[in-house]
């Protein structure tokens, strides 16, 4: 797994609304993070450090789940 490629998916599907590419990215993401792989550089042109960029990390895919989550719902009520 590349943790940067998995976090530039997520930011690229976040911003595309592509909700259910989002949602794959941010929890394979998170399973890296939680079985202790290093985490991808969360702010380009920035070298924050390890926690910083863990703590951003987790943060992002926790949104994108979450946000997720709540457009498919949306989408399902609307339909």
């Amino acid at each position: 797994m590349d943790p940067q490629v998995a976090w530039n998916k997520l930011l690229e599907a976040y911003a595309s609304e592509d909700w259910s590419s989002a949602e794959a990215s941010a929890t394979a993401l998170i399973a890296w993070l939680d079985r202790g792989g290093f985490p991808p550089q969360t702010i380009p042109g920035q070298t924050l450090g390890e926690s910083w960029n863990r703590a951003i990390a987790y943060a992002g895919c926790r949104l994108a789940m979450s946000d997720a989550r709540w457009m498919q719902i949306d989408c399902e009520q609307t339909a």
